[in-house]
C-alpha cells in the first residue's frame, strides 16, 4: 500500500520539522498585523462632553407631529456630568467582591448565610 508509506503534509513548516527530528528550535516570527485605517472624525470622551450644551433648544425640525411622543422638553445631562450618590460612592469605593464576601462572613449588612 503506497498510502502507508507516505507521510501527512499538514500543519505548519516549522511544526513538521519539529516532528520528524528537524533542527528548528522555535516557529518563525508572525507577519505583522496589519494596520487598520482608523476612522476619520473620531471622537475622545472629552470631545463628545463638550458638545453637550445644556441651555439647547429643540430643533424645529423635530418638533413635528411624528416625534412629539418620544421629546422631551429638557435633555438629560451626560451621566459623566452626572455626580454620583452616596450609595454610588460608596460601591464604587469598594473592591468589586467586598460586598459578597462581608455578607459571606457575616460582617456585612445583609442577612445571614446558611449552608
Amino acid at each position: 500500500m503506497a498510502a502507508e508509506t507516505q507521510t501527512l503534509n499538514f500543519g505548519p513548516e516549522w511544526l513538521r520539522a519539529l516532528s520528524s527530528g528537524g533542527s528548528i528550535t522555535s516557529p518563525p516570527l508572525s507577519p505583522a498585523l496589519p494596520k487598520y485605517k482608523l476612522a476619520d472624525y473620531r471622537y475622545g470622551r472629552e470631545e463628545m462632553l463638550a458638545l453637550f450644551l445644556k441651555d439647547n433648544k429643540i430643533p424645529s425640525d423635530l418638533l413635528d407631529k411624528e416625534f412629539l411622543p418620544i421629546l422631551q422638553e429638557e435633555p438629560l445631562p451626560p451621566l459623566a456630568l452626572v455626580p454620583f450618590t452616596e450609595e454610588e460612592q460608596r460601591n464604587f469605593s469598594m473592591s468589586v467582591n467586598s460586598a459578597a464576601v462581608l455578607r459571606l462572613t457575616g460582617r456585612g449588612g445583609g442577612g445571614t448565610v446558611v449552608g
